[in-house]
């Protein structure tokens, strides 16, 4: 943060520099430069090189992610070969002190009758960037493995295992760690991606390989799109699924007439096309569709001009602030007007400082009151018992105990971690439905390779008619492969949300709550 002017003209040699990255952003290499006698720094680009001893594996394999000299950063990722099975962590990392962050796992030879074939599952979890969802949805995933090969009933002759590495939520980096992923053995029977960015890369290029892809992280509506995303799958809804509530929510309060307000981006445009389709098929018009790049002040007074009374708001948290400021300005709540947003901003979003808006917290507090919110169910609100015997509840506990006691808050993916232990477990019970349909034709999942088409569409169909009961609530795929899930209906009341009902994709149903109890249940069709 120093500028040229702020830095002292002369210093000592050994003067020492540390950098401090803000917000999500990581230092990559050595955090302090040094002052050298000759009046330079020491470079940025040297890392702490680590040894070489274990790149190789006696009955074994070792990959090295980034392929050259280990240097802080670089993954070992460890695998055996056949009769042999590893114990311990199946990767180790190069660590800024020069060492690595776990020793060299042991082999063991196995009985022939007990030797289980591995299945190798390619992923890319961001545990930086954007979207750091790795950080929970990946020790989610790896509780999903290990329960699922000790389990006797799913895949008995074979263990998943999982190679992964780090994709940074960005998609450049996920173009060279995908190409790592394919030509390096061994082979992956299945991509796990996540971030829509990077699962819209890896969906497109899966074809070619005839590879399915299943996305523990993924909501952009573009992804449902099977023409171009032929073997898709994810456990994170599509953001359109919050569209069937709203349409729901229209109907029960006879509603016949709305207005929309939207971010030019392509998430909430997809999102608007799609609902746009679903209102006019239930008989209710939109009347009034109005749009904004940074100042939604333009649209606000358009909004108010045509009279709008019913209104979809489609924006990002900061922008959610704006457009409540010029609606408390023009008028535009209150008793006359019901707003409907999304349900992911922070529950004080609209208290929080902001310098892009002249709007006290009083002042926002009094525009934001009675708004509509939906937001995706990611985990089960109910007490059952579902696939991996486990209830939403005793999953957390174990996550908890999984990150070491780290702040949920501050551990990016913990929301969406229940989405990442079930497509695990979508995976493993779907190339358990393959084992017999396989076998009638002669063939075996170890057979898989990447010119394989049969297999590959034996999966494809399992996938397709998953359906059991997950720590997120009950798992299904729609004709596109998006999770059909629960969505909550949250109303602010007072200052804080009150939970006033749910609706059921999966069923159709939607669940009305008064005095803590249900009142009312609501049947619709299934589209």
């Amino acid at each position: 943060g120093l500028t040229q002017e702020q830095v002292v003209q002369v210093l000592p040699v050994d003067y020492e520099i540390e950098y401090i990255c803000r917000g999500n952003r990581m230092i990559v290499g050595p955090k302090v430069r040094k002052c050298l006698p000759d009046g330079t720094w020491t470079d940025l680009n040297q890392r702490s090189k680590c040894c070489m001893v274990w790149t190789s594996l006696e009955n074994g394999r070792v990959t090295v992610h980034p392929p050259g000299p280990a240097v802080e950063g670089t993954i070992l990722h460890y695998s055996c070969l056949e009769g042999f099975i590893l114990v311990g962590r199946n990767s180790t990392h190069c660590t800024k002190l020069g060492k690595w962050d776990s020793p060299k796992p042991p082999l063991h030879n196995t009985p022939h009758a007990s030797r289980k074939k591995k299945l190798y599952i390619g992923a890319l979890f961001p545990m930086s960037g954007g979207w750091p969802g790795g950080q929970a949805c990946l020790p989610a995933a790896q509780m999903a493995l290990d329960l699922v090969n000790k389990r006797t009933d799913i895949l008995p002759d074979y263990e998943l295992e999982l190679i992964y590495y780090d994709s940074m939520c960005d998609p450049g980096e996920a173009t060279k760690l995908l190409y790592d992923l394919l030509y390096t053995e061994p082979i992956k029977i299945v991509l796990m991606p996540g971030c829509s960015s990077v699962s819209t890369l890896v969906a497109e290029a899966a074809r070619m390989w005839n590879l399915i892809v299943l996305s523990y992280g993924s909501s952009s509506p573009a992804l449902s799109n099977r023409q171009r995303f032929p073997t898709f799958f994810r456990t994170h809804p599509s953001a359109t699924l919050h569209n069937p509530t709203r349409v729901q929510l229209f109907q029960k309060w006879k509603w016949t007439k709305i207005a929309t307000i939207q971010q030019t981006t392509e998430v909430f445009t997809s999102t608007l096309d799609d609902l746009e389709q679903r209102v006019k098929e239930a008989g209710i018009e939109i009347s009034v569709r109005q749009s904004f790049l940074t100042d939604p002040a333009v649209a606000v007074k358009n909004l108010k001009r045509q009279d709008a009374r019913i209104i979809v708001g489609l924006f990002y948290e900061t922008e959610a602030r704006k457009v409540f400021c010029e609606v408390y300005k023009e008028k535009l709540y209150g008793k006359k007007y019901v707003w409907f947003l999304i349900g992911w901003y922070a529950d004080n979003w609209f208290k929080i400082k902001d310098p892009s808006i002249n709007c006290t917290v009083e002042q926002m507090t009094e525009a934001v009151e009675g708004h509509v919110t939906t937001e995706i169910v990611m985990l089960n609100p109910e007490t059952v018992r579902g696939a991996s015997n486990l209830t939403s509840q005793e999953f957390l506990a174990q996550l908890m105990s999984k990150l070491g006691g780290k702040n949920p808050e501050e551990t990016g993916g913990f929301q969406e971690a229940p989405l990442a232990y079930d497509a695990v477990w979508a995976l493993a019970l779907a190339l358990n439905k393959t084992v017999g349909p396989l076998k009638a034709k002669g063939r075996r999942l170890e057979d898989f390779n990447y010119n394989n088409k049969d297999i590959t569409a034996e999966i494809y169909r399992a996938l397709n008619t998953s359906s059991f009961e997950g720590v997120s609530g009950h798992v299904v795929f729609d004709a596109q492969g998006s999770r059909m899930a629960w969505t909550l209906i949250e109303q602010l009341q007072g200052g804080s949300y009150k939970k006033i009902g749910y609706f059921d994709m999966t069923k159709c149903n939607l669940s009305w709550y008064g005095n803590d109890r249900w009142i009312a249940r609501r049947h619709c069709e299934m589209r």
